[in-house]
């Protein structure tokens, strides 16, 4: 019976390749030639491991993100409830407005989210 000659990485190694990663962004890219180089693992493998880093970290911005929204969605409710007077709702609105007008700036329209 034969060893298998593919060991997996520790956890230690992969969380010191994204940190390598991180630190050789360039034009917003990874350096993965360079870090293949220092860490002795595959370009191939470190280009797994960065897209499957990037989709989780877009999956905790989501939910940080909805968590805001519920949060000044909650308070424009209680404002609305609490005063006849709408121009106090408008700080919370505006917040909320441009929320959303610098996601959607920085990562693509909102409504693509599913």
């Amino acid at each position: 019976m034969s060893k298998n000659i593919f060991e997996p990485y520790s956890t230690e190694k992969r969380l010191q390749a994204m940190k390598f990663l991180d630190k050789s962004i360039t034009n917003g890219k990874p350096n993965y030639l360079k870090v293949a180089k220092e860490t002795g693992i595959t370009k191939p493998t470190l280009k797994r491991w960065w897209t499957k880093h990037q989709l989780e970290r877009q999956k905790e911005l989501k939910i940080r993100l909805e968590e805001a929204i519920a949060s000044i969605l909650e308070r424009i409710e209680k404002l609305a409830q609490e005063t006849n007077n709408l121009k106090e709702l408008a700080p919370v609105v505006k917040m909320l407005s441009e929320l959303f007008q610098q996601f959607d700036e920085e990562n693509g329209d909102i409504n693509a989210w599913g």
